[in-house]
């Protein structure tokens, strides 16, 4: 009689313990909650999938405008030092050649600016050495 207390409380302990408490609509609430919120979600992720894109194309368009405009300022830039190299305007052409180090030149442009620079550097070599040749004509009394 002792033990039967404390056996009975360990009956219902253990009748408590394997009683499971399911409740099968918190689980259906709970994926039918997830579906509605996906098929609401949905369409939003589908409209910034389409400004991303719209985006990107803008983006794209305006970065090729760019290019355009910066290709046609470069080819500007060299058509005038290459008229200044033939009115033996040099050093106006070298300054106009420097305007072009920090834009883009494609490889074509490349050679042409220097085979501009060499140019400039061989008439300005012949402009100084003619110029030194006269003055010691001179000091040395050829020309008078």
């Amino acid at each position: 009689m002792k033990y039967f207390p404390i056996i009975a409380v360990l009956a219902l302990a253990l009748a408590g313990c394997s009683k499971q408490d399911s409740n099968p609509s918190a689980a259906e609430d709970a994926k039918k909650a997830t579906t509605t919120a996906a098929d609401t979600a949905m369409p939003t992720v589908d409209a910034a999938k389409a400004e991303a894109a719209s985006i990107a194309d803008t983006a794209k368009a305006t970065g090729e405008k760019a290019a355009a405009e910066s290709s046609g300022k470069v080819q500007e830039l060299i058509d005038k030092a290459k008229s200044l190299v033939a009115d033996n305007k040099f050093q106006d052409a070298s300054g106009v050649l420097q305007q072009l180090g920090g834009m883009n030149l494609s490889d074509a442009q490349q050679k042409l600016v220097a085979d501009l620079k060499e140019q400039i550097q061989k008439a300005l070599v012949n402009k100084a050495a003619g110029g030194a040749g006269s003055s010691v004509g001179n000091l040395l009394g050829g020309k008078k």
